[in-house]
């Protein structure tokens, strides 16, 4: 039985669509299809509702996928390579157009009076004239696509309250990004832009190139979302060479745009994170060594430290968590210390060996004073001695 992926449609009549859909609801996947000549389509979607369209590959079609007054399809993972126009969308409104890669077109992807679609993760680049190209399209969201290597990158025209963000939009040709003058409204940040020219932004109304300063990984690895990383291809990019003295990720200055009044009040800067705070462990002790029944201060002098744990006698037991503690040795040996500090970034132990020696009590033997060494003849009580003495003494 033959797969959907070992089957290729080929165009009988290069002056038609090679697959025209017209109901709701139906799955179209696994295909490739070639052939569609001027102004034909290899898919077409006409006044569809709900369709998946999924994992097709298209080439040498004038139009790859052609969707018009259709509603909350999906068009996923798609291949679509040599045409006018990649992936088309015109009078139709809530379609998702997620994870495709468009190349070698005229235009990648182009919506055309179209509202409140989705184009997120798609992969356009090295098309002719437009990567990805708005016109009288309002209140759509273009999130995580690579717009490379085409001559423009996004073109929004006449469209209003569109959001761009988390978009990869670099080495294009002529511009990165054009808002033209008649577009109002449309939110463009947390975008990397990496072009000769980033951004020709038009003098419309309204439009914004940062959200307010929130917490949240932005774009270039920072801390915080706020406005858009501005490079270039040579390395002198705005954001390149910005000063960031507050480590948050936000250049200190904003980035004014050469083209229009406009600002981008919260330019990014590359973030490199500060080096993670290690507990460095140490400890004192009053006296290294001692008799039996011998009692030893230990006192925590760790640093970068938020927790300890004393184990006096090295034997996996927990004795302690204060930072200054008294133990009392019943028992002489040697014992090793093990103090175990951490913080959020890891931990770290020091180990000192405590040598507690029993006491060396001297022998006293009957007759001799406590105290008085064995064999010592100048001691009292020694009658020879004393005897030996008064004799000399009558000589």
């Amino acid at each position: 039985m033959r797969q959907p992926e070992d089957t290729v449609i080929e165009a009988y009549d290069p002056n038609a669509d090679i697959l025209t859909i017209q109901a709701d609801n139906l799955t179209f996947k696994g295909f490739t299809i070639t052939g569609a000549g001027t102004n034909c389509s290899g898919i077409s979607l006409y006044e569809c509702n709900n369709c998946l369209i999924d994992n097709n590959k298209l080439f040498n079609d004038s139009m790859g996928i052609y969707i018009a007054y259709s509603e909350k399809n999906r068009i996923l993972n798609n291949k679509i390579v040599k045409g006018s126009r990649g992936i088309s969308i015109e009078q139709s409104n809530h379609n998702s157009i997620v994870s495709n890669k468009v190349s070698k077109c005229r235009y990648g992807i182009y919506l055309l009076n179209s509202k409140e679609n989705r184009v997120s993760k798609n992969t356009v680049l090295e098309n002719r004239e437009y990567g990805l190209l708005l016109s009288a399209s309002n209140g759509n969201t273009l999130s995580g696509n690579i717009v490379s290597d085409n001559s423009r990158g996004i073109h929004i025209g006449n469209s209003d309250g569109n959001t761009l963000s988390n978009n990869a939009i670099s080495l294009n040709e002529v511009n990165g990004l054009f808002v033209c003058p008649r577009s109002d409204k449309n939110l463009v940040f947390n975008n990397y832009f990496n072009n000769t020219l980033n951004v020709e932004a038009n003098n419309g109304t309204s439009n914004a190139y940062n959200n307010p300063k929130t917490e949240g990984k932005n774009i270039a690895g920072g801390p915080y979302i706020g406005g858009n990383y501005w490079a270039a291809p040579n390395g002198t990019g705005f954001s390149e060479n910005a000063t960031d003295a507050d480590g948050d990720g936000i250049a200190d200055e904003r980035y004014r745009f050469e083209t229009s009044y406009y600002i981008d009040y919260l330019p990014l800067v590359a973030y490199k994170p500060p080096e993670p705070v290690l507990p460095v462990a140490n400890l004192s002790t009053s006296v290294p060594e001692g008799y039996a029944l011998f009692s030893v201060q230990f006192t925590d002098l760790s640093k970068n430290s938020t927790s300890r744990s004393w184990d006096f006698e090295n034997d996996g037991t927990i004795d302690s968590s204060e930072e200054i503690h008294v133990y009392t040795y019943s028992v002489s040996g040697i014992y090793t210390v093990n103090l175990t500090i951490a913080n959020e970034n890891g931990t770290d132990s020091k180990l000192v060996t405590i040598n507690v020696e029993e006491e060396n009590v001297t022998e006293v033997l009957p007759g001799s004073e406590p105290g008085t060494p064995e064999g010592d003849f100048s001691s009292p009580g020694n009658t020879d001695t004393t005897e030996s003495q008064a004799e000399q003494a009558q000589d």
